[in-house]
């Protein structure tokens, strides 16, 4: 096994709680009760194009609010989001991998940009990134992994896709990778094991021990 690809939000960045966040700013803004962190991680996890319409209630009617709330609070959540950490242990392996070498990529429905690569010292190791500026179907559609593979040079026989979510598992099936969940992200072991990936770990972190 030669090439790991890697999803970002909940894989490899402690980024989920920084997504719900903007879904309570979000709800506190058009004054309606928020939803639970777990309803976010749900929709997360389940790739829902209409996400924003989901965090709101059912009889929720007036959406001509929602736009300029938005393209208010996004540009200081995005600026804030250079300061997420990676979730332990991660940076370690990302550089054991690359020590390795092993070709390393990221498939994830956020932009390339990913800022925080840089503050981790980590952006090196990844031989290419796919964002989604560079897909024009979402997971579950495996068109990013198949990029990534593209970018990496490798055979998706010769290669593993590793996300939090059902949403991940099934692009990286759908590929032809070998799928493997972690649980610091949007899903716990029932929901992954549900999705029947090859493997489900307790963190990236742990990804050495089916290297070896």
């Amino acid at each position: 096994m030669r090439g790991v690809i890697f999803d970002m939000d909940g894989t490899l960045a402690d980024s989920i709680g920084h997504y719900y966040e903007l879904a309570r700013q979000i709800a506190e803004r058009v004054e309606v009760t928020p939803v639970s962190r777990e309803k976010v991680c749900e929709l997360m996890g389940s790739g829902d194009p209409d996400l924003f319409r989901k965090l709101l209630p059912p009889d929720f009617s007036d959406f001509d609010k929602i736009g300029p709330i938005v393209r208010e609070l996004v540009p200081p959540w995005m600026k804030a989001a250079k300061e997420i950490a990676p979730l332990p242990g991660c940076v370690e392996l990302l550089h054991e991998l690359h020590a390795r070498g092993h070709p390393l990529g990221v498939a994830t429905s956020s932009g390339r940009a990913l800022p925080y690569l840089d503050r981790w010292g980590t952006r090196h190791v990844f031989h290419t990134v796919i964002g989604r500026e560079d897909h024009t179907r979402r997971k579950p559609h495996p068109e990013a992994v198949l990029n990534c593979l593209e970018g990496l040079g490798v055979a998706a026989g010769d290669a593993m896709y590793v996300g939090d979510s059902p949403i991940d598992i099934e692009a990286g099936r759908r590929a032809g990778v070998v799928t493997v969940g972690v649980l610091t992200g949007t899903s716990n072991r029932a929901v992954l094991a549900a999705v029947e990936p090859d493997h489900i770990l307790d963190s990236a972190a742990d990804l050495l021990s089916l290297l070896e």
